[in-house]
This record gives structure tokens, sequence and C-alpha cells, in this order.
């Protein structure tokens, strides 16, 4: 996976913008740092987030450290590279130059640059969507500039700044972003919370970070965990807590359509899987209530062991019941008749792999396909 110094947003890294530093004084904002959940450190399996990073140089070499991407420039910079953003997966970059220019690495596409037209300010950081059809570049004057599916949500472009905007970064859904000014305040746009600010702290700024969360093992403490078939979600067998994969809200506790009773629903609120709906069924006795916050360090509930054990994978909206393998046509009567399995299924299970966990097993040609952009993992 690829952590980029500047702006880029990836599935439990942080995301830092890293320009030059100036001045110490202005409006009443700036970021806070979230708090790790101790026991990520723990040997309970892989983590979804950013172990290995890319540095970008000012003259278009990314330096890749543990198993991030690196290469140079296709092009030689016109001007120097001030900010880097990294893909989805992880397997390429962009960078920007001081000019708006844009130089793509690996799998990154160019959507556009502000290189040739004319800049009130020099551009000093981007950030990426979620999804990699697009980013945004930003002006040390606080001017937005947008390509591909970036959507503008305002600037502080054409507003007085006390100091200069040194780097920004997008919210996890992509509905809105930060800029951040060298002395650390902060101006939100979209969905982009206010957390707070350092401007009265008389630091000089680089940048600013946003934990967007890591995904772990949910099955990790499950006793002889056993995998079973893939259907609409993932079937296992065993007995013991189970976790919630990241950070996110629950939805829903019980559905008596379900084998005991328990269909625990939570929507991701970070990640690669951000407003997603993951449930956990049969056989599972609640420990969460509804509305409750949770992390990857809660336990949703109880796995019982004994038939039919447990059902896990992606619950369609509102999440009171329904999957999504259900609620796209791709389960049905005939496809349990012949315990085939469907993508939903089979991608639940590829997530639950890359954690750690045992697959589920395939019994046939898998039914459906879950939609373009669609987490892959």
């Amino acid at each position: 996976m690829l952590l980029a110094a500047a702006a880029c947003v990836l599935p439990g890294a942080w995301t830092i913008g890293a320009q030059p530093a100036a001045g110490a004084s202005g409006p009443p904002q700036a970021t806070t740092s979230q708090a790790t959940d101790p026991q990520a450190t723990a040997a309970t399996g892989p983590v979804l987030d950013g172990h290995s990073y890319s540095l970008l140089t000012t003259s278009g070499q990314l330096v890749g450290l543990g198993a991030a991407v690196s290469g140079h420039a296709p092009t030689p910079p016109l001007a120097p590279l001030v900010g880097v953003a990294a893909t989805p997966d992880g397997e390429g970059a962009w960078g920007v130059e001081a000019n708006g220019g844009i130089e793509t690495f690996g799998d990154a596409t160019g959507f556009g640059s502000m290189a040739g037209h004319p800049l009130t300010e020099p551009v000093v950081g981007m950030a990426a969507t979620p999804t990699g059809g697009g980013y945004w570049e930003v002006a040390s004057d606080g001017g937005i500039f947008t390509f591909g599916n970036a959507a503008f949500y305002g600037s502080m472009g054409g507003s007085h700044l006390n100091e200069p905007i040194v780097g920004m970064a997008a919210t996890p859904t992509g509905g809105g972003y930060w800029e951040v000014a060298s002395d650390g305040g902060i101006f939100t746009f979209g969905n982009a919370p206010f957390y707070g600010s350092g401007a009265s702290l008389g630091q000089a700024f680089a940048g600013m970070a946003v934990e967007v969360g890591g995904y772990r093992n949910p099955l990790r403490a499950v006793s002889g965990l056993a995998p079973e078939r893939i259907d609409q979600g993932v079937d296992y067998g065993g007995g013991g807590p189970i976790y919630a994969i990241g950070d996110g809200v629950v939805l829903n506790t019980t559905n008596a359509g379900w084998p005991g009773g328990g269909f625990i629903t939570y929507q991701l609120a970070d990640g690669p899987a951000a407003g997603d709906i993951v449930y956990v069924a049969e056989n599972v006795v609640p420990s969460v209530t509804v509305g409750q916050t949770v992390s990857s360090s809660t336990v949703l509930g109880t796995l019982v062991n004994a038939y039919p054990n447990l059902e896990t994978g992606w619950a369609a909206p509102p999440g009171n019941g329904e999957s999504l393998a259900r609620a796209s046509g791709q389960w049905s009567t005939a496809a349990e008749a012949g315990t085939l399995p469907t993508a939903y299924g089979a991608n639940f299970s590829a997530l639950l792999a890359a954690l750690g966990a045992p697959p589920g097993i395939s019994f046939g040609p898998v039914q459906g396909t879950v939609p373009a952009g669609w987490p892959a993992w």
C-alpha cells in the first residue's frame, strides 16, 4: 500500500500535508489527532492501514519504503513537486507541481491540471477522492481547483488570510475537505467537521493529518473458528466474541427472521467501505445497542457455538434484516438450494481474508457482481 506526504487518503492510514511552513498567527482553527486503539499493536493479524509508505522528492522521484510503490515522473517536472496523493489501491500516486501540473505514478490516471493556466498564488498541495476518480489542488491563497469527479465545496480563495495555506486533506467520503494554514488555522468545506484550533499555540505548521480508521479482523477472538460456505455473506463455526471491523454506528441488533434472533448491523464511518453496512447474524447474542458508536476494539456480541453459527456480510440499507445479496437479486431459492456464493458474499470473504481471517468456502459459480466502485480487497 502507499502512504505519501501531502494529502493522501488511505484506509487506516494517516494522511499528511507536508509543505514548508511559515508564520504563526491567524484565525482560531486547527486540527486534532485522534488516539489510536491500544489493541492495534497487538499481534492479532493484519490491519488495513498504511504500514508502508512512499516519499516524493521535489524533482519527481517516488521512493517506496516497505511494500509501497516507487517510480519516477514520466516526464521531467516543469516546477518543483509540492504534494502527492495516493490512489485508493495504493498502487499509484499523483504528484502536483507548484505550477499546478500533475505527474502520475503507477496506476494513477491524470484528469487534468492547472499547468499553463494563470495562478494568483502557487499550488502547495492536493488530495484525492476516495474512489480515485478525481483530485483537488490547493493554492497558498486557499484557492481550490477540481479535476475528474472531485466536487467543489468552497475555498478560501479571495478571502483574507493571516497566513498562507500549506496543505489540504479530503474527508473519507470525499464529500468535503479541509485547508490548513501555516499558523495551524483550519478551514472546513462540505462535510468536513471542525475539531478545534491550534492557531493559539504559536507554532508553524507544515500540513495536516486525518485519521481515517483501520480495519481489523472481527473474528480474531472466536474459539474454534471454522470457515463454512459463502452465501449471502460468509458462514463460520465457532464461539466467542465478535468485534466490529472498524469505526461505525450500530443500526440494528435483532430480527426474528434470522436463527437465534440476532441481526446486528453497523454502518462503517471511514476507510474504503465508509457508508456501507455490515451485518452479523445467526446465533449471536448482541452486546451493543442501536445508536452506539463502535470501533475495531468494540465487541458487538457473542457467537454461540451451535448450528447454524455465524453469518456475516454486507447488509442492505437501512440495515434492519436484509442482506445486500438478497436485495440485489443475487440470493434466491435456487442459489440456496445449490449452495452458490454471491458476489457480495465473495467480496466480504475477501475482506475478512485480507484482515487475517480464513476465507469462506465457495461451492459454485459466483452469482451476480458488485457495482462499479465497490471496494475490492
